[in-house]
């Protein structure tokens, strides 16, 4: 499960249009969901609230194997109205799962706020804290945008300093005749260090991004860079949705629909095959103090997401391959969904130096019951009141019907308007209008096919198993996981883990 934190800043990129998959660290981000996802290793309840769109605030508590708990605070510039409950949020955002993203867009300037001749909107910005105790370790994180496309990080973590182990002595006894137990003349331990400064700029232009990394611990440089091969701007016939209605923008190509026209002698496209995008990237970094240095490619190939209006061009796939020179490791990784709830991944690592090798197959299965159904079941069970209309009313439910019989056009639940006109530089422009409520308030994000849990499971090469079931069950999220050996008859069971959050 999703961490709030986690759950805050994904919605803070969504909320000013950063790519979050853009990015050479989140290159392997489809299979590591299905091969890599984390387990609960102890009893943790976690508590959030929303007092305000733009303030949130987080209780911990780590029963096992003892007590620990954290106290959590974010705000941010921008209001997030997705953050409601746990009883009526989507599930499939709290949790790690299988998803072919989207091609990355160019992100956009915010929107200009003028008062008094000045412009007063801001810039947009993050705030977390999170204090650990009974360690009294605080972490925090400090993000905002500089321009449209750069994007700066700070985060820290501070830890106080360990007490000194000092001998206790009475203050009966004098100083010179005290007698302490001869000890062997150890070194002092090294301390451990006070805490850790992290700073991170990314540079993100939809066709290719970039980071830059500093750790103060470590004194380590990193840079990362992916480009995205074949990308295409946003143009005017794309769609823009508004917090309005939709405006569809579309240009009068005229000599460009003429040529475009397919010919006579021209042949039909063979269907088949995996219809996608290809991505490349890389890594440097090198550590001053540890004096070392690193160096990995990647390479991601992954389809053409569903469009809204029809099913996806190809299946939803993705395939990564990864390689670091220095130590000879290559990965190779293959992740695609079989059906609409199963989702399968394999990897396989080899070291070109010295022959080893791991292989990790893993999977998860939407189950639990489809949202349109448990809904129908609620409408059942509490049927609403009848009420008879006034006389008025009739008349015009009876004229409204009568038109509706008489019209030609198919009766559909959502009621579109159009209106279209001429609009500057040669374009024509659609304004839609519709209607269409949602079945719980979050804008369609959810259909009646959604299921309330999913199970996941992955077999890795020296035959540890994991097994992770995550589900909304009453107003709660729930995450249980175990993890086996089946190599050791000593210990089967290695870890057993539950997790239980709750939004308000």
């Amino acid at each position: 499960m999703i961490g709030f934190s986690n759950f805050i800043l994904r919605n803070y990129y969504n909320a000013i249009g950063w790519n979050e998959d853009n990015l050479y660290s989140s290159i392997t981000r489809s299979s590591s969901a299905l091969l890599d996802f984390q387990l609960p290793q102890s009893l943790i309840l976690q508590l959030a609230n929303a007092p305000t769109p733009i303030f949130f605030t987080s209780y911990a508590l780590d029963a096992l194997p003892q007590l620990n708990g954290s106290i959590q605070y974010i705000t941010t510039s921008e209001p997030l109205e997705e953050i409601g409950p746990s009883r009526s949020i989507n599930f499939k955002d709290v949790v790690e799962r299988f998803r072919v993203f989207p091609p990355p867009k160019r992100p956009l300037a915010k929107d200009e706020v003028w008062l008094g001749g000045k412009r007063v909107e801001g810039r947009d910005y993050l705030l977390y804290s999170r204090l650990h105790l009974p360690s009294l370790h605080l972490s925090g994180l400090a993000t905002t945008r500089l321009t449209p496309t750069l994007q700066a990080h700070l985060a820290f973590l501070s830890q106080p300093a360990p007490p000194s182990a000092t001998r206790p002595i009475s203050p009966n006894t004098p100083p010179g005749h005290s007698r302490q137990p001869s000890e062997p003349s150890v070194p002092p331990p090294h301390p451990p260090p006070p805490g850790n400064i992290l700073l991170s700029l990314q540079h993100d232009t939809g066709r290719y991004s970039g980071e830059y990394t500093y750790s103060a611990q470590d004194g380590m440089f990193g840079l990362r860079g992916l480009y995205n091969f074949g990308w295409q701007p946003t143009d005017l016939k794309s769609l823009i949705i508004n917090a309005g209605p939709a405006t569809v923008v579309k240009e009068k190509y005229q000599d460009a629909q003429e040529t475009e026209e397919k010919r006579i002698d021209e042949e039909e496209m063979m269907e088949g095959g995996l219809k996608g995008r290809f991505s490349a990237g890389g890594e440097v970094y090198f550590s001053a103090k540890q004096r070392s240095f690193g160096i990995s490619t990647g390479l991601k190939f992954t389809t053409i997401p569903a469009s809204p209006s029809g099913p996806p061009a190809s299946p939803p796939t993705t395939l990564t391959l990864l390689y670091n020179p220095l130590i000879g490791f290559l990965s190779s990784a293959y992740s695609a969904q079989i059906s609409p709830t199963v989702a399968l991944s394999t990897r396989f690592g080899v070291n070109v130096y010295s022959y080893e090798s791991d292989l990790a197959i893993g999977g998860e299965w939407w189950i639990g019951r489809r949202r349109g159904k448990r809904e129908l079941t609620k409408e059942i069970s509490s049927p609403s009141p009848i009420v008879k209309p006034a006389p008025d009313e009739e008349e015009r439910i009876g004229a409204i019907d009568s038109w509706r019989k008489a019209s030609l056009r198919p009766d559909t639940e959502t009621t579109q308007s159009e209106t279209i006109r001429e609009g500057p530089l040669n374009t024509t422009e659609f304004t839609i209008n519709s209607t269409t409520p949602s079945r719980d308030g979050t804008n369609g994000t959810e259909t009646p096919d959604d299921r309330d849990g999913v199970l996941k499971a992955r077999v890795s090469g020296n035959w540890s198993i994991a097994l992770l079931y995550e589900a909304r069950i009453r107003k709660c999220l729930v995450s249980v996981g175990i993890v086996s050996d089946l190599a050791s008859r000593q210990r089967p069971i290695r870890s057993v883990g539950l997790e239980v959050q709750y939004f308000s």
